[in-house]
């Protein structure tokens, strides 16, 4: 598995100096109101210590919450999770590959679809060489991964197909010494622009 970590001293400059990249370890994506906030607290609880939700990753929730999708986008964040779980402990019982080949090759039945419409492991060129794209792909990660509590993250699950603002992405990381993924973002697409929206 291939990871890049991005240099602490630079994470910290595109974060801002004097802006806390986390919250308090205790904080919560906030209480569920909704199909979609339920689904996150859900796999929160569910996946213990194989799929690690940062408490800063939900944005937005309220907007997917009250989105007439919001029951279908709901159980399909919480299939993306579980998806994420399940690669977790083959990479750990010794799968070597990374998540989206497991999804083409696997079989696994909790395996999430290996497409682009569902699945990206990398931005594009031009969101990268953005500064304010780029910035906006430095999320919240715990400090056992990166000391600078924030990483850079290109992998995501699409929850919903297609760009409009409000399509539910999931944007994660693997931590290659325990195998356990990490999200830093749970939200609808505008908090994610890319250069299409």
């Amino acid at each position: 598995m291939t990871l890049a970590h991005g240099n602490s001293q630079s994470t910290h400059s595109l974060l801002g100096k004097g802006r806390s990249a986390v919250r308090p370890a205790g904080a919560r994506c906030g209480r569920p109101a909704g199909p979609c906030s339920a689904a996150v607290e859900t796999a929160r609880q569910s996946l213990g210590g194989r799929v690690l939700i940062h408490p800063d990753a939900c944005r937005g929730m309220r907007d997917l919450d009250s989105a007439p999708q919001s029951a279908a986008w709901g159980k399909a964040i919480v299939r993306g999770l579980t998806a994420l779980g399940a690669y977790a402990v083959s990479a750990e019982a010794g799968f070597a590959g990374g998540f989206f080949q497991w999804c083409k090759t696997s079989g696994h039945p909790q395996s999430w679809p290996a497409t682009p419409k569902k699945l990206a492991m990398r931005e594009s060129e031009t969101v990268m060489n953005s500064p304010k794209l780029y910035r906006s792909r430095i999320l919240p990660v715990a400090t056992e991964v990166d000391a600078s509590g924030a990483i850079l993250m290109q992998a995501h699950l699409k929850i919903a197909e297609g760009g409009g603002d409000l399509a539910p992405r999931i944007y994660f990381t693997v931590d290659p010494r325990t195998t356990a993924v990490h999200v830093g973002f749970v939200g609808p697409h505008k908090h994610m622009r890319n250069t299409r929206s």
